[in-house]
């Protein structure tokens, strides 16, 4: 019994060691894989904010709009620079776990030449036919003669085997050599790249400062600008609020449903399946990048200053469709100023808001389905950007879309 038991432990300690190792082998392929992929989104992101920093250009007017997608672009470069770091100490370690697998290969190598050395010599000695044959005569008896026979052919095959190893560990240390070799390139090119990355950096800040100083000339008139945008945003925040309450109330008078918000089983459903999607639903763009978080935060050129946000800003291309993240219903369709047009549909419990849209393609009591198309996001011509005010709301609670959303 206690031996079984002592073999079982033994066996599963095997199992364990087996299963770290291959963890961990698994564990530095996906950490590689990604690096890679975390790298080539941040080059598609200074892109894309590229391209549409040519439009601002063209309106050589000075504006927030420009000073967003600087920052943007400084974020993405940033984080760029960062993922080369990663990707470049990830390398340093690979290098050195060569150089070890190099040392030990030579060692390995060093020691069979030695050992075949040896073979050799007495291998000479021993290569006159007449001498093997008085090795294989001198026996005892027929019992002796055959061991000796035997041991010859072992000692035979030993030295051909001994000569097969030593040419797979000096095929291995090669390989090794020419991994190293392209390990120590690719590092190479990560370094120049990082340090015209950060050459780059530089001259970006560099434009992002001088904006601001030109901005910081126009305190009067920004100061203005966000009085506006809070009274626009404190409207529409009152109207949301009401139309909220009052779905809550027509819930209560029509006792069709349950809850606070009457839903019927189908809507509970909806409501369920939306918050199941926490982190997967869709853009309401399909393209585009979060300009202006949500909360509250320094205004960006403005000192001692702070904005709110009852959602989150999308940055996106002129033109850009806007569509709906889920099914659910058009409760409202509003004209505000400083926000356009503004859509409202709900999901159960929850309300998507769509805000800052040039044109409408549904109507109040439509049912649309997950990215369907509901609208044009508009374009400001004087900031020479088109920006999506998109909120979520549960019930009364705001919620932060850029949680909810799909993260890459």
């Amino acid at each position: 019994m206690g031996k079984s038991t002592f073999s079982y432990v033994k066996i599963m300690q095997y199992v364990l060691i087996l299963l770290m190792l291959l963890s961990v082998e698994s564990f530095a392929q996906t950490s590689v894989s990604t690096l890679k992929k975390r790298k080539e989104q941040n080059e598609k992101d200074i892109a894309y904010t590229n391209t549409l920093l040519k439009n601002t250009v063209k309106n050589k007017k000075v504006s927030l709009g420009r000073l967003s997608l600087l920052n943007q672009r400084i974020n993405a470069r940033q984080e760029l620079i960062k993922s080369i770091g990663i990707e470049i100490s990830h390398i340093g370690k690979e290098i050195d776990e060569i150089n070890s697998e190099i040392e030990d290969l030579e060692e390995e190598l060093d020691k069979l030449k030695k050992q075949y050395a040896k073979v050799i010599v007495y291998a000479y000695k021993q290569k006159n036919s007449y001498e093997k044959l008085l090795f294989l005569l001198s026996s005892k008896d027929f019992n002796q003669a055959y061991k000796r026979y035997k041991y010859l052919q072992q000692f035979s095959e030993y030295s051909r085997k001994q000569g097969i190893n030593i040419g797979k560990k000096r095929k291995n240390l090669d390989a090794k050599a020419l991994e190293l070799k392209k390990v120590k390139v690719e590092k190479e090119i990560l370094l120049s790249q990082k340090t015209d990355e950060n050459i780059t950096l530089t001259n970006e800040k560099g434009e992002q400062a001088a904006l601001v100083q030109k901005l910081k000339k126009r305190e009067k008139q920004l100061r203005d600008d966000l009085r506006k945008q809070k009274r626009y945003t404190q409207k529409l925040e009152k109207e949301i609020q009401r139309i909220i309450a009052r779905q809550a109330k027509l819930a209560t008078k029509s006792k069709k449903g349950s809850g606070k918000y009457g839903l019927t089983p189908e809507e509970k459903v909806l409501s369920a399946n939306f918050g199941s999607n926490k982190g997967k639903l869709p853009w309401p763009t399909k393209t585009g990048f979060i300009s202006e978080k949500f909360g509250e935060h320094p205004h960006p050129v403005l000192k001692h200053v702070r904005v709110r946000n009852d959602g989150v800003n999308i940055t996106t291309d002129q033109k850009s469709d806007c569509r709906t993240i889920f099914k659910g219903e058009v409760t409202h369709i509003l004209s505000m100023p400083g926000l356009n047009n503004v859509i409202i549909i709900r999901h159960g419990e929850y309300f998507s808001v769509y805000s800052n849209l040039a044109t409408v393609n549904v109507k109040k009591g439509d049912i649309v389905n997950s990215k369907e198309k509901i609208g044009v996001v508009y374009t400001d011509k004087a900031q020479s950007t088109t920006v999506l005010k998109f909120q979520l709301w549960k019930g009364s609670t705001k919620l932060n879309p850029a949680i909810w959303l799909y993260r890459n």
